[in-house]
């Protein structure tokens, strides 16, 4: 997982499609056929009036870093700082806010671009969770996690179409910080919005721990003789950490998204290929002797976890950071043609393809390699010619993926912190004060990002990203939107409510749990 979601597509300067994932495990899903629109967050600071008219723009060609532009791209939530804008972009956003919306998704077209969110870099994490949840307890945790996040995010749906039979369409919710304004009050949208840059720069330290780690083993095996291991051998982990953290910093500072666009494919090819790969070398190399073999090797395997509290907080939070792309919710059902009948199908169709495929997955290789599984199953493979390109592959994938992604997290904090509502701010946008503010703002949020890699292996930071901010933002807003919209519907309270209040509570248990499991290893 997993997230905000970016498409940027065909325009006068760029001609690709490329996606950006919060989360979860993600940055490997993409429409190439499918224009989303983007969402837009509720409005704070002086009112539209307040602004001066300014002719309207024909095309974006003039705006640059842009990833809350609507038709340009998709990022969940970005205009809740939309007096921070300019001026002339605030101008071309409201005059085209009807015309841009293409909603062109049929129900196989979005449950195909769930599937491709859902499934990324944690699918390799898997294995290492079925160790500590035991064969069944995995299967049973997956399944919960998997179920409860659709119907969590066919609640969202619902709720959206509720509040726009409530209100004229125009005024129905575009974003989730709009849907948690309007159902929760402006307190939980700020939430809603922190927990979405928290996801951002949570995903993004995924990143560096798995490139990190999968350096490290190549450049320790001198057996393989691989070309890592053959120019920089033995170097340690946090080395590669360090450095890793050094390459996307100048990559972050990119403004221009679109010369990232051939990620996307990129992506997709490496994660299936990762997959493939893994269960062929598995079933015909190491420990070979067929399918037969590993399946039967399962059987030998714990069933159960030895410490469910262990195994709760320790790997459920890996699970949702597959699973929980609640905040995709929006720029998907505002691409679809006909969301409110087709949009629960979608979810359920692709969470249940995903959910088998990853089931399999992982419990091929826990028969594989069974305690030996490593937090990341494709250390368990060698690092012949072949397989080390594969790594290699990841990692160049994940470093190019790495400033798309950071991109939203940027953004949020620029506005937040450099913008400060001062729409004066814009005429400083060429200025050398504002560019080196930019970078050391850059420059800190890329450090926030190694220092939350620093936690523990990439695993161990999936499980906080996943448990905590995709957790909140899974299993506690959605419940807490449908009992208020219930409650504001019917003026008390009804049984209806009661399933909800169980996923929240779920949702509590989840969050509280991975929180005190992580601060508990970063003390021992």
């Amino acid at each position: 997982m997993p997230c905000c979601q970016i498409i940027i597509t065909s325009s006068a300067r760029k001609a690709a499609a490329l996606s950006v994932l919060l989360a979860p495990q993600n940055a490997f899903c993409f429409a190439p056929t499918t224009a989303w629109t983007s969402t837009t967050r509720p409005h704070i600071g002086p009112k539209r009036s307040q602004f001066t008219p300014i002719p309207e723009k024909s095309s974006m060609e003039d705006f640059e870093d842009e990833p809350c532009l609507q038709r340009e791209n998709v990022v969940s939530d970005c205009d809740i700082t939309s007096c921070n804008l300019s001026a002339r972009k605030k101008a071309y956003l409201k005059s085209n806010a009807t015309k841009s919306t293409a909603e062109t998704q049929t129900k196989l077209s979005a449950a195909i671009n769930l599937g491709k969110c859902i499934c990324g870099a944690g699918s390799f994490a898997l294995p290492h969770v079925f160790l500590k949840e035991g064969v069944l307890g995995g299967t049973l945790a997956m399944t919960i996690c998997a179920y409860l996040a659709t119907c969590t995010m066919q609640s969202i749906n619902q709720s959206r179409y509720y509040l726009e039979s409530e209100e004229d369409e125009a005024a129905a919710p575009r974003s989730y910080v709009q849907l948690a304004e309007m159902a929760l009050g402006k307190t939980t949208a700020k939430v809603v919005f922190a927990l979405t840059l928290a996801a951002s720069l949570g995903v993004c330290s995924t990143y560096i721990a798995f490139i990190g780690q999968t350096l490290h083993s190549l450049s320790i095996d001198s057996e393989s003789n691989n070309i890592v291991h053959t120019f920089m051998p033995n170097v340690e982990l946090k080395t590669w950490e360090v450095a890793t953290a050094a390459a996307v910093f100048p990559l972050s500072l990119v403004r221009n998204y679109g010369i990232f666009a051939f990620t996307s494919a990129l992506g997709v090819a490496a994660v299936l290929g990762g997959i493939f790969v893994t269960l062929a070398y598995g079933i015909a190399v190491d420990p070979g002797g067929g399918l037969m073999k590993a399946l039967s090797a399962v059987t030998a395997l714990p069933m159960w976890p030895e410490s469910m509290a262990d195994a709760f907080g320790g790997s459920f939070g890996t699970i949702a950071y597959l699973f929980c792309v609640n905040f995709l919710t929006f720029p998907i059902i505002n691409s679809m043609k006909n969301p409110s009948k087709d949009y629960n199908d979608s979810v359920a169709f692709a969470v249940s393809v995903v959910w088998f495929v990853n089931v399999i997955f992982a419990i091929i290789c826990l028969g594989f390699y069974g305690d030996q599984t490593e937090d990341l199953v494709l250390q368990n493979l060698s690092n012949g010619p072949y397989l080390s390109a594969l790594k290699i592959l990841l990692c160049v994938d994940l470093l190019f993926t790495f400033p798309v992604v950071f991109s939203s997290g940027r953004q949020i904090l620029e506005n937040a912190l450099l913008n400060g509502g001062d729409e004066s701010v814009e005429s400083l946008d060429d200025s050398t004060s504002l560019t080196l503010s930019r970078t050391a703002l850059t420059a800190g949020a890329v450090s926030t990002c190694f220092g939350l890699s620093q936690v523990g292996g990439f695993g161990v930071v999936a499980n906080l990203v996943g448990g905590v901010a995709q957790g909140t933002l899974a299993f506690i807003i959605p419940p807490a939107v449908d009992i208020a919209l219930s409650r504001r519907k019917r003026g008390r309270f009804c049984g209806s409510e009661i399933p909800q209040w169980l996923i929240g509570g779920f949702g509590v248990a989840v969050v509280a749990s991975v929180t005190y499991f992580t601060l508990r290893e970063s003390i021992s």
